[in-house]
């Protein structure tokens, strides 16, 4: 495996990836409806993107959604590559399994789930699937979210960057981490769930 430094590294880029473009299409709240000008949102403002915006002709619902639309599939992109990194450093692939002994293995496992519904499917939430039922409830438990603010009929997963995505980073760097002093002891493989 890849020395730890590295993959971190790798993943501070995506991370960094995914706040620049994110910076560009931040989350729209209905109260801009007919604005014309606007910051990006403090989330970004707070690391460095200072960046202004201006219609050429006042916001609509419609305008609001579709920039909303945009940066949640960003979102579901970054869950993406995310977790394609982690496999072709062969953190999650290859035959092993999530090793739920370490720190991060919630996130990782979440992050994989995720990336399956995203890639394998049209990404949009179900609320009438069991296991999508159960991923988004997990998602909502694990990362303190509120269950009225994310409503099942919205057809997304709950994946706000601020709440979940880079909690959910920072959990896949704690697991990365936590590696290396597994990987260097002996093991039957009888350790890993």
């Amino acid at each position: 495996m890849a020395m730890c430094s590295e993959i971190i590294a790798q993943i501070d880029i995506q991370l960094n990836n995914l706040l620049n473009s994110r910076a560009m299409f931040p989350h729209m709240k209905e109260n801009m409806i007919g604005v014309t000008r606007c910051a990006t949102a403090p989330f970004y403002q707070n690391r460095g993107f200072d960046i202004i915006f201006s219609f050429a002709e006042p916001l609509t619902t419609q305008r609001i959604d579709e920039i909303n639309e945009i940066g949640h599939w960003i979102n579901q992109n970054y869950v993406v590559r995310l977790c394609a990194l982690l496999e072709s450093y062969n953190v999650i692939s290859g035959g092993r399994s999530i090793n739920t002994r370490l720190d991060g293995h919630n996130e990782v496992d979440i992050l994989r789930r995720l990336r399956n519904e995203f890639a394998h499917t049209s990404g949009w939430y179900d609320p009438t699937d069991l296991e999508e039922k159960r991923l988004r409830e997990r998602i909502i438990e694990h990362f303190s979210l509120k269950a009225d603010n994310h409503s099942e009929t919205d057809g997304k997963f709950p994946i706000p960057i601020d709440k979940v995505l880079v909690p959910l980073t920072e959990g896949c760097k704690r697991y990365v981490r936590a590696l290396p002093s597994f990987e260097s002891s002996k093991w039957d493989g009888s350790e890993f769930g």
